[in-house]
C-alpha cells in the first residue's frame, strides 16, 4: 500500500498526470497515508480475521476441548463468550499492529520522497484529533465479518465453512451491491441487506473532504453521495453483530456435543 501504490506509483504519475491528478502523491506521505491503510484494512482483514477466527473455534470442536470443559463445570455461554473475547483481543491486536507497521512505513516514505510541490493547492489533510474517530469506523465495519466468520464456524464446526463463507460472501456481496445500487428504484433498497453497503458509509465519512488516493481493496474508494448516512449505516452494523452473535450463542447452546468435540 505505502511503497508500491504510493511510493512508486507517485513517481509514475507526476509525469504523466491525468483527470484523477495524481492519486499516489495522498497514498504514502503522512498524514494522508492514514485514509488508504484504513480502507485496505477494512476490505483485507475480514479475509485474514475470518480463517483465523473460524481455526481458533472449530479446533476446539476437533480437539475435544469443548466437551472436556463444559464436563469440567464451564457453562457454554461462559466457554463460548471467553472464546469470542479471546479472538476478538488477538484479531484487535494483529490489526492494529498492521497499521503501526504502514504508519511507519508511510513516516520512513515521507522522507524519501520529500517534494514539496505535490501539495501545492492542497489544504486539507487528517489530523491527530480526528484518527481516534477514523480507525474506529474502519474496525465498525470489520467486525461484522468476524462475527459471520464467528457464527459460521460456531454452526458449522468447522474451519474451511467459517473460512471459506467469507471469502464467497464477499464477493457475491460486492456483485450483488453494485447491481442493486445500477438498477436504482426500489431494487437499491435490498443494499441495505449487505455489510458492505453499511461499512463502505464509514469509510466514506472518513474519506469526505479528502484527496483521492490509490487502494490496494478491490472496491472504489466510497463516494459520500453513495452511501447512507454514517450513523445509520453504523447503528446497522451493530445489529448486523448482534444478530450473529445471538445466532452463535444459541446454536452453541442448543446442539448435543458428540464424544470427539
Amino acid at each position: 500500500q505505502i511503497w508500491l501504490f504510493g511510493g512508486v506509483a507517485y513517481l509514475d504519475e507526476r509525469n504523466t498526470p491525468d483527470e484523477y491528478g495524481i492519486p499516489g502523491a495522498f497514498t504514502f506521505p503522512w498524514p494522508y497515508a492514514i485514509l488508504p491503510l484504513l480502507d485496505a484494512g477494512q476490505y483485507w482483514g475480514p479475509v485474514f480475521i475470518a480463517f483465523f477466527a473460524a481455526s481458533a473455534v472449530a479446533t476446539d470442536f476437533g480437539w475435544g476441548s469443548v466437551r472436556l470443559s463444559i464436563a469440567r463445570g464451564v457453562s457454554r455461554t461462559q466457554f463460548l463468550a471467553a472464546k469470542l473475547l479471546a479472538t476478538a483481543l488477538i484479531c484487535a491486536a494483529g490489526m492494529l499492529f498492521a497499521l503501526a507497521v504502514g504508519i511507519v512505513f508511510s513516516l520512513i516514505a515521507t522522507q524519501l520522497f520529500a517534494d514539496p510541490v505535490k501539495y501545492v493547492g492542497v489544504n486539507p489533510e487528517p489530523s491527530v484529533s480526528e484518527m481516534p474517530l477514523m480507525v474506529a469506523r474502519a474496525t465498525l465495519a470489520i467486525v461484522p465479518y468476524g462475527m459471520l466468520a464467528f457464527m459460521l464456524a460456531v454452526v458449522s464446526r468447522s474451519t474451511a465453512m467459517g473460512a471459506t463463507g467469507i471469502l464467497v460472501y464477499k464477493l457475491v456481496e460486492s456483485s450483488a451491491v453494485s447491481l442493486l445500487g445500477e438498477l436504482g428504484g426500489n431494487c437499491a433498497n435490498f443494499q441495505h441487506m449487505f455489510i458492505e453497503h453499511h461499512a463502505s458509509a464509514l469509510l466514506a465519512a472518513n474519506k469526505n473532504g479528502y484527496p483521492d488516493y490509490n487502494t490496494i481493496a478491490f472496491r472504489a474508494v466510497p463516494d459520500p453521495a453513495d452511501t447512507p448516512d454514517p450513523w445509520v449505516a453504523a447503528l446497522m452494523l451493530a445489529l448486523f453483530c448482534l444478530v450473529f452473535g445471538a445466532v452463535s450463542f444459541w446454536s452453541f447452546a442448543h446442539r448435543d456435543l458428540n464424544s470427539r468435540e
